[in-house]
């Protein structure tokens, strides 16, 4: 890990001012490397120094009588120095204990010349002087740092590479609108951040936001939290990532996409009461779950469920015939029976369920010739194309269900026969349209 800074100090003055200067310092959140917490029993005592070295943005120097008489923490000062003449930013950060300006000018002018606070005014002056250098008050990610710890998160130092790619993901947009380049948007699971623009703090507040937001959005594309977990699980993913519950509360629509089963009455837990408050404030049609007459509207219901608003953001990262299929397995029991059924009909109704083309789309080659007609034959072409395309979900979704079993109940529905119904419905629709015209 890093390190905010490295304290450099006699053995001799450790209980009288550098312990209680560490706790201090670790009070404010600063990282620091401290040779009695940072040193394991069994490491190597240099290579441990060595590392703490160079993985420190600073070095606190304790000077001191007692200092200047052992080798051993001036090897540590000569290595601290040539960083930062090697080097453009300030490193050293010196402490006069116990000493004054003339003591140090008899071991090293150049050290007398530095700018240093002395231990005679009480560590809490001096862990001030420290944190006005090393956590400048403008500092959008000093702001973005305390914020994430007050959510219970432990972020790394500032100069860690983290940092960069969180401040990379603050400038995505949203993942929503009619033409957004997928690399530059989130993903499910984002919501909008707080603006940059006025101070640093306004910034930092965004900073520590998008590091929220990347953590519980990568956990949910990982585990995956989707449409299609149970509602308790959904429920615990969101208590356990810090901020989520929060802004799921303030954006309830966007949640009502990226998991439509917590809209299910009843489902929502602690979250219902704001489901409901923005069930009862929303247009007609939205929310449609908490409707009466939901079942009424099969195909609408299917597709809030499963694709959410037209330029809404991508709620389902499975296709519509996973979807079928995961809803005549046994995976889907624990939606309501009403529901699962209103989404069955709705799925049914709309030909987006039909997959693919050519050698993998027997049964779409086989319906496109068959539009118009209704004749539908199911031949053992057929039957092998089906059963590929259940296979591909029962293992993408790690379904319980026999396969010849899932296969059963889709012949049951007759899927195939009710899409070259609607189909002929909608041609004799479009010519009746044509003869009205002319």
């Amino acid at each position: 890990m890093l390190y905010d800074v490295f304290i450099c100090h006699a053995s001799a003055d450790k209980a009288a001012f550098v312990r209680p200067l560490v706790e201090a310092l670790r009070a404010e959140n600063v990282e620091v490397w401290y040779d009695e917490s940072s040193v394991k029993l069994g490491d190597s005592i240099r290579r441990a120094v060595e590392q703490g070295l160079k993985k420190s943005r600073f070095g606190i120097v304790v000077l001191s009588n007692e200092f200047f008489a052992r080798n051993w923490p001036q090897s540590e000062l000569d290595v601290l120095t040539d960083r930062e003449m090697t080097g453009n930013d300030k490193v050293l950060l010196p402490i006069w204990h116990g000493i004054t300006r003339q003591d140090v000018m008899q071991y090293s002018p150049l050290l007398a010349g530095r700018k240093a606070v002395s231990s005679s005014d009480g560590v809490s002056k001096v862990v001030k002087g420290i944190l006005s250098v090393i956590h400048p008050n403008d500092s959008p990610l000093i702001v973005a740092r305390d914020e994430l710890l007050k959510w219970g998160e432990e972020p790394p130092v500032i100069t860690d590479r983290y940092w960069l790619d969180v401040a990379e993901a603050s400038n995505r947009i949203p993942a929503y609108g009619s033409n957004v380049p997928a690399a530059s948007a989130w993903g499910r699971w984002s919501f909008p951040l707080p603006e940059k623009e006025g101070d640093s703090r306004n910034w930092g507040e965004r900073l520590a936001w998008t590091a929220l937001q990347l953590k519980w959005a990568t956990a949910a594309d990982t585990i995956p939290i989707t449409l299609i977990t149970p509602p308790d699980k959904v429920l615990q993913f969101i208590d356990f990532h810090a901020g989520l519950f929060a802004a799921c509360s303030w954006y309830p629509g966007l949640l009502s996409e990226y998991a439509p089963q917590l809209t299910i009455p009843s489902f929502g837990g602690e979250l219902e009461p704001r489901i409901e408050e923005a069930f009862r404030k929303a247009e007609p049609g939205k929310w449609i779950f908490r409707r009466e007459d939901f079942a009424e509207h099969a195909v609408k219901a299917a597709r809030t469920y499963f694709h959410a608003q037209m330029f809404g953001p991508i709620v389902s990262p499975y296709e519509d015939a996973d979807h079928v299929f995961w809803l005549l397995s046994s995976a889907s029991l624990w939606l309501p029976p009403r529901v699962r059924a209103t989404l069955l009909k709705g799925l049914k109704g709309w030909h987006t369920w039909l997959w693919g083309g050519g050698h993998q789309g027997t049964l779409s080659e086989a319906l496109y010739a068959a539009k118009g007609s209704q004749r539908f034959k199911w031949t053992r072409a057929i039957k092998d194309d089906v059963r590929r395309r259940i296979g591909k979900t029962v293992t993408l979704l790690r379904l319980p269900d026999p396969e010849d079993q899932l296969f059963e109940c889709f012949k049951k529905e007759e899927f195939p026969e009710l899409y070259l119904k609607l189909e002929k419905e909608r041609l004799e629709e479009r010519r009746s349209k044509q003869t009205l015209e002319k």
